[in-house]
């Protein structure tokens, strides 16, 4: 093996060593940690009637230092998201902003996470996102709102995703929504309590209205 060829086998060697160190230092900073306890921490977010209907057998968190996500599933019908942004505290509900008609078709991180890969609702999360004063949501084009409301600690509206991203409050793209099976029926809210700040939706296959919203606690 002449000195040459022994250059390049190290220089390849370096760069190979370097691109996995990188992309497993990502991993280990940035994902989030599946949990099957954490949600519990999260059922005030119903209300007392309502948690009957809870089946814990497919309740789980994806936990982060800064970020909690938690599914719970409402009769076997009914996915509920119940995401905590605890950097939000100070934020300003009235900051948050629903856009319609948003073209994310060429959304793409340098490195991120799916979560939820393969299932009905796959986030891409870019790693080392920031919300530092709001959180805000961009609805694709085919994405539809049929009602808003809003109480005293929350707003959001109901209608039909397909996709949808929460940007910061510079616009920047952070997260990626994608129902895999397109259009899907929700119900989105940004919720404030607790000393800290909250994006959940309620989404099924099947049909629904906003009465749903009676099975939270928003108080």
């Amino acid at each position: 093996m002449n000195k040459t060829f022994k250059i390049i086998i190290a220089s390849v060697s370096v760069l190979v060593i370097s691109y996995l160190s990188y992309f497993f230092y990502g991993v280990i900073r940035y994902s989030h940690s599946s949990d099957w306890q954490t949600y519990k921490q999260y059922m005030w977010i119903f209300k007392d009637f309502a948690k009957k209907d809870i089946n814990t057998n497919f309740c789980f968190s994806y936990v982060k230092e800064r970020d909690v996500y938690n599914n719970f599933d409402y009769k076997d019908i009914y996915n509920v998201m119940v995401w905590e942004f605890k950097d939000l505290g100070n934020a300003e509900l009235k900051k948050s902003t629903i856009k319609q008609n948003v073209n994310l078709e060429d959304v793409k991180f340098e490195s991120g996470e799916i979560l939820n890969k393969g299932g009905n609702l796959e986030l891409t999360i870019k790693y080392g996102f920031v919300f530092n004063s709001a959180i805000n949501v961009n609805l694709d084009n085919y994405s539809k709102i049929e009602r808003t409301f809003k109480g005293t600690n929350y707003k959001g509206f109901y209608g039909s995703i397909n996709q949808m991203s929460f940007s910061n409050e510079k616009g920047e793209h952070q997260i990626l929504s994608d129902f895999t099976k397109r259009l899907t029926p929700a119900l989105f809210l940004f919720y404030k309590a607790h000393q800290s700040f909250y994006v959940i939706m309620i989404y099924s296959k099947n049909p629904f209205d906003e009465n749903i919203i009676k099975i939270l606690n928003l108080e």
